[in-house]
Parts: structure tokens; C-alpha cells; sequence
């Protein structure tokens, strides 16, 4: 017989919201279970808010000519891979116009 694991008081996201501050979190107990859910809650708040993002772009300094190109390369990428999507849909199908009984 398995034993059963003491998960305690279920929380809301509600129950971790600091009111004042929009990027952090309260813990309303000691518990394992609030601590771990008040880490989630707190890092996926991390990651909406683009803090994280930020703070590791900044950890090394990169040039505006470097940051252009790395911008027009992403774009570049992007760009064939809808390319490539739209082909692997559409494959060999084509559209015809027919304005008055004439195809255009």
C-alpha cells in the first residue's frame, strides 16, 4: 500500500498576488507546497514580463552593427520559414480568376 503524499491547502494564483507590486509574490504559509507553488507563480511572472530576457542580453555588450544584423538575419529566417510553410500547404495548388465567364 502506497502512501499518500500531504499536498496541504489547495491555492488560487489569487492567494499568492502581492497587492503593490506587479512583479512578486507572497507565500501564505510555510509549507513546501506554497513555497514551490509561490516559485512558479513568481517565475513564470519573470518570463511574461521579460525581465529575464533582459537582464541576459545585458550581461555582454553588443554593438548596434552587430544587434542590426542579428535583427535582418532573424527576419531573414522567419521570413523562408513561412516561405516554406506556405509551400508545403499549398504544394501545386494555384488559384484562378474568373471575371466575366474569362479566366485572368
Amino acid at each position: 500500500m502506497q502512501k499518500r503524499r500531504k499536498t496541504g491547502k489547495r491555492y488560487t494564483p489569487r492567494d499568492f498576488v502581492n497587492p503593490g507590486s506587479p512583479l512578486g509574490v507572497k507565500i501564505p504559509d510555510s509549507s513546501d507546497f506554497a513555497l514551490e507553488k509561490g516559485l512558479r507563480i513568481f517565475k513564470r511572472q519573470l518570463k511574461e514580463s521579460g525581465k529575464l530576457q533582459e537582464c541576459k542580453a545585458r550581461r555582454e555588450y553588443t554593438k548596434p552593427k552587430t544587434a542590426r544584423r542579428k535583427k535582418m538575419n532573424d527576419a531573414i529566417r522567419r521570413q523562408a520559414l513561412q516561405h516554406k510553410k506556405e509551400v508545403a500547404f499549398w504544394g501545386d495548388r494555384s488559384w484562378t480568376l474568373i471575371v466575366d465567364g474569362k479566366a485572368i
